[in-house]
């Protein structure tokens, strides 16, 4: 608003003189003539602001050039980014593939048999202690009691 205030003032000044300088031409009987150079001086004042927007619009040509050429290059080097991107993503999808592919192969061919043959060891002894051992197999419940009992005696 500060900015705005000196403008005011000096355009109500102009329209002030403006309005005074009819009024004396009017008085003074050369109000057509005063009128011919009003008209001059407006004309004059729309080939300037003519030849103002020529130039903004030739500038402004310019800035779009000088920015096209600017962009050009970050262009280039985004798209050869992004085709590295894509490598990049493609490579590691195939590693992700050979990585699931040799799980696989660990867990069928490794893992798996390992884990049955314990289970068998484990039924099989089970079947012994049961069929040649004490008769019958005891409960986790009841290994736990028994260990705690044996754990409780050794403190005493």
């Amino acid at each position: 608003m500060r900015g705005a205030r000196p403008l005011i003032i000096g355009a109500l000044v102009a329209i002030v003189v403006f309005i005074g300088l009819l009024v004396w031409a009017g008085l003074a009987g050369v109000l057509l003539e005063t009128l011919y150079i009003i008209l001059i001086v407006l004309a004059f004042l729309m080939v300037v602001a003519t030849i103002a927007q020529i130039f903004s619009i030739v500038r402004l040509v310019s800035t779009i050039n000088t920015v096209r050429n600017e962009m050009e290059p970050l262009l280039v080097s985004v798209n050869e980014t992004i085709g590295i991107v894509k490598d990049t993503a493609r490579t590691a999808g195939h590693t992700v593939s050979a990585i699931g592919t040799a799980t696989d192969l660990t867990s069928n061919f490794v893992v798996g048999p390992s884990i049955r043959a314990a289970a068998i060891v484990t039924a099989t002894r089970q079947v012994f202690k049961t069929f040649f051992g004490r008769g019958h197999v005891l409960s986790q419940y009841e290994r736990r009691r028994k260990q705690q009992r044996e754990a409780g005696a050794e403190e005493e």
